[in-house]
């Protein structure tokens, strides 16, 4: 087992997990979201506009709190405003669209691909990536996440409607996958130009919506061939599912992704059986401890996470979820500096099992 020192980089902790080479301690991180505004005196709205401000909130999260990987925050609804649909920005809350854009079927049809370096703000998400990039990625891992394609469709369209159609209407579900998945290939294309991996967040896949017939019906296709295309491009696409995955979770794991973000009401014991050793998994701690738990329950979720992945050397330890916009620094504080040490201390009772194990 290779022993980290205290010059060990977030970076490093993060590629240990990817890489399966164990350190001193489990990686760890948070899926931060739009709390990073206040840190910096801004509003949700300021840093969903201005990837200056942004920048400068997700930096400020950084300096304050020095996870392992700062993961970049956007709005889920890019895409969507990029291929023509109107959003609302409250001053202190994410973003919504005014309206569905697919109201009627037909206008799928006159729909354009749009162009992540010239429509709308996806130019704004990728000049965020870089700014961020350009100050930390010597010392941190980045990452970043997109809509997929259910996630975009169901957004176009309406979620009631949307699965109203995936009864009523299976042939126009499947064509508009067909189309919000090139939408993915794009940005990932893009993204991966900029030396970013493509991460795709599907929280309307969950089994907290959908079935797994539906799943397997209308999603897993549209997961396998991203996987395979962006491998093709030599890059591993990571995945976030909100919610509860366990029905689906052997599927997701096959499909062909390298990294899955695990949200807390899904089993962590079952997601480790499910990617035998082949998956980095991340996440499982509830996010509403950042915001409301006791300091004990905090310490108990995260005990309970290394003990169903800790000793796979494919794991980092993180929220489920985004953290909420009132999430309190304390607690947050807390988390980490409580992770990192119980991260080591279980990195030492592994070694010292693996060691009589082999002795």
């Amino acid at each position: 087992m290779q022993t980290a020192n205290h010059e060990t980089s977030g970076k490093q902790y993060m590629l240990s997990a990817i890489r399966r080479k164990r350190l001193d301690r489990i990686p760890t991180t948070v899926m931060i979201g739009p709390y990073c505004a206040g840190l910096a005196g801004y509003t949700v709205r300021d840093i969903l506009k201005d990837a200056q401000k942004s920048a400068q909130a997700h930096l400020a999260f950084y300096e304050r709190f020095h996870p392992d990987s700062l993961i970049v925050y956007n709005d889920i609804y890019l895409e969507l405003e990029a291929l023509g649909c109107e959003l609302e920005f409250p001053e202190d809350n994410i973003s919504y669209p005014k309206r569905a854009l697919l109201e009627d079927k037909k206008n799928l049809a006159g729909l354009k691909i749009p162009d992540p370096r010239k429509d709308a703000r996806l130019p704004y998400f990728l000049e965020l990536c870089e700014r961020v990039a350009g100050q930390v990625r010597q010392e941190a891992s980045v990452g970043l996440g997109h809509s997929g394609p259910w996630n975009l469709a169901m957004h176009l369209r309406g979620a009631e409607q949307f699965l109203i159609d995936s009864i009523e209407a299976p042939g126009f579900v499947h064509d508009l996958m067909a189309f919000t998945t090139e939408v993915v290939k794009t940005l990932g294309d893009t993204l991966i130009d900029q030396g970013f991996t493509p991460s795709l967040g599907e929280a309307s896949a969950s089994c907290s919506l959908i079935s797994p017939a539906m799943y397997q019906d209308f999603i897993l296709p549209y997961h396998r061939e991203l996987c395979r295309y962006f491998r093709n491009r030599k890059a591993m696409m990571s995945l976030h599912i909100c919610g509860y995955i366990d029905p689906i979770i052997q599927e997701v794991m096959d499909c062909g992704i390298g990294f899955l973000s695990l949200d807390a009401p899904s089993s962590l014991e079952k997601a480790v059986r499910a990617a035998q050793g082949k998956v980095v998994i991340m996440g499982n701690v509830p996010t509403n401890l950042y915001a409301d738990g006791a300091s004990i329950d905090m310490e108990n979720a995260v005990d309970a996470c290394l003990q169903a992945a800790g000793g796979t050397g494919r794991y980092v330890l993180a929220s489920g979820c985004e953290i909420p916009l009132y999430a309190t620094q304390d607690r947050i504080a807390h988390f980490f500096a409580y992770s990192h040490r119980a991260g080591r201390k279980f990195m030492e009772c592994f070694k010292a099992s693996e060691g009589q194990g082999t002795g």
